[in-house]
């Protein structure tokens, strides 16, 4: 019986998954604009009166995050079609009347997917956070050309040089809430300020119900919750009310919206591993502190959905009987759809606190890939 050499089963595998996995990101990138960017764009058009070039800048600018996140889906839709594709046009059987495994055949395209994998990483650790955070700070200061502000959550700036860091819960505009500053300018000392609403007018900020405490430290700013309770050195030398109390910052609400509100999909893994265990978090909430653990854990996780859906994908294409465009394409919405609903369960279920952020991250991988495995040997125990 006539064997296929092995180079020309390769190219035939990757000929069939290549082509469908190009249409894909296509595919699923048009999807993702159309959900998740067309309507702000076309709400800054209409609604804040940005231009066409504008508008186009930002969304070049944000496609790279975008086509990241398009590329687990597109293999998995490779796969279901080009596996479906060879099965239906007896390619399969002609392979495997030569004696070759159901394993060998499915080889070429897992080899491709971890291809795959270090292209998301690549795409999502050197492009992707630069292009988003100069996406989000274009479209800011075109906004503010126009005489706009928007509103802003979990705002930190940090000027390191003078000295001081700045957080609110919220900004818009010149008014900020929940703001809290720390000066740490002074070695071995640290004062704090806290007020519900910081107002910037005539180049200085008022702070309105502001406290001030003074802190003798000993291991400085991370060290602020322990040393306020008498921790590690650090003694509370002088607390004060003030209702309303003007103090001089040397940045202005535009620096520290534009500049100072980096969201996680602005950072690389070694920003947020970074950020993680900078001063920057101080003061933070311990569910603010899970959602970006759980983010760091989830862009090491996410590239791998790869390699579990081609596990997937290959019994569910090989399948008979199976319309190739109708059920390839109901098949990989259908999955993906499952796959980012266990996603945003087990980001929710980590920001809780119920589990940590790893088996949060991994979960969604680790149920496709034993629903992977038994499909796969199932397959393989009927088929061989």
């Amino acid at each position: 019986m006539l064997k296929l050499p092995f180079r020309k089963l390769d190219i035939l595998v990757l000929g069939e998954f290549v082509p469908f996995f190009v249409i894909g990101v296509a595919a699923f990138t048009l999807l993702m604009i159309a959900v998740l960017l067309f309507r702000e764009m076309v709400n800054y058009i209409t609604i804040y009166g940005l231009s066409m070039a504008q508008v186009g800048l930002f969304f070049a600018l944000s496609l790279p995050q975008t086509v990241a996140y398009t590329f687990p889906m597109a293999v998995l839709f490779a796969g279901l079609l080009a596996f479906g594709r060879m099965s239906d046009t007896n390619q399969i059987t002609a392979v495997r009347a030569g004696g070759v495994g159901f394993f060998r055949i499915v080889l070429p395209a897992l080899i491709f997917s971890w291809f795959v994998v270090l292209g998301t990483f690549l795409l999502s650790e050197k492009v992707a956070p630069q292009s988003t955070r100069l996406a989000r700070e274009y479209i800011h200061s075109a906004l503010v050309d126009h005489g706009i502000t928007l509103r802003e959550t979990d705002i930190s700036y940090m000027d390191q040089e003078a000295g001081w860091l700045f957080a609110a819960a919220s900004g818009e505009g010149n008014v900020f809430e929940d703001v809290k500053w720390w000066d740490f300018s002074r070695p071995g000392e640290i004062t704090f300020y806290t007020a519900e609403e910081g107002i910037w007018q005539m180049g200085s900020w008022e702070f309105h119900n502001a406290r001030v405490t003074n802190l003798k430290v000993g291991t400085g700013i991370n060290s602020y919750d322990d040393d306020l309770e008498g921790g590690n050195g650090g003694r509370v030398v002088r607390s004060l009310y003030s209702p309303t109390l003007e103090m001089r910052i040397s940045a202005t609400p535009s620096n520290i919206l534009a500049k100072g509100t980096r969201s996680p999909e602005e950072m690389s893994l070694q920003e947020l591993r970074s950020y993680l265990h900078s001063s920057e978090i101080v003061g933070r909430s311990a569910l603010y502190l899970r959602k970006i653990e759980g983010t760091y854990h989830l862009k090491i996780a996410a590239p791998f959905a790869s390699i579990v859906f081609t596990l997937i994908a290959a019994p569910l294409g090989l399948a008979p009987q199976r319309s190739t465009s109708t059920m390839g394409i109901g098949f990989s919405m259908v999955l993906v759809f499952l796959y980012y609903l266990l996603t945003t369960f087990a980001v929710k279920i980590a920001e809780g606190g119920i589990v940590h952020p790893v088996v949060a991250a991994w979960l969604p991988n680790a149920i496709f890939l034993v629903a992977g495995a038994i499909l796969n040997a199932r397959f393989y125990m009927r088929r061989g």
